[in-house]
């Protein structure tokens, strides 16, 4: 991860998320932690949000994923918002934790994934995979 970084933590979503019937019949809370690479000086020396991620547009974006579709594992969904932050947000490097209540006895269960965003000449945007998640 690089230098400057923008760290949103505990973002707030209601999903249907689970192999389990009881899971994917109603909505249940997730939350989402992100950490984001970003140019700090460039947005401090302007003092200008249009230099700077604009946090309720993210936050917005994250929790529409989230409920665009069910999904039964928190890596389908935790690589869905790192594609997602990836492509609209100007990061070339997010990482991504995704967590839920999911049995008892347990605070939460969580999947963690870092991206990078690789350019290449002529070629649309790809993600790779980065070492260091958990």
């Amino acid at each position: 991860m690089g230098a400057d970084r923008l760290i949103v933590e505990g973002i707030e979503a209601e999903c249907r998320l689970g192999v389990s019937e009881w899971e994917q019949e109603k909505p249940q809370p997730i939350w989402v932690d992100l950490e984001l690479s970003i140019d700090a000086k460039r947005a401090a020396a302007q003092d200008d949000v249009k230099d700077a991620v604009d946090y309720a547009a993210l936050v917005a974006a994250v929790r529409e994923e989230a409920q665009r579709r069910p999904v039964k594992l928190l890596e389908t969904l935790t690589e869905a918002i790192a594609e997602l932050v990836l492509e609209q947000f100007g990061t070339k490097r997010v990482r991504v934790r995704v967590k839920k209540r999911a049995l008892q006895g347990i605070g939460y269960a969580a999947v963690e994934v870092e991206r990078t965003q690789v350019r290449r000449p002529g070629r649309r945007v790809r993600v790779a995979v980065g070492r260091g998640a958990a």
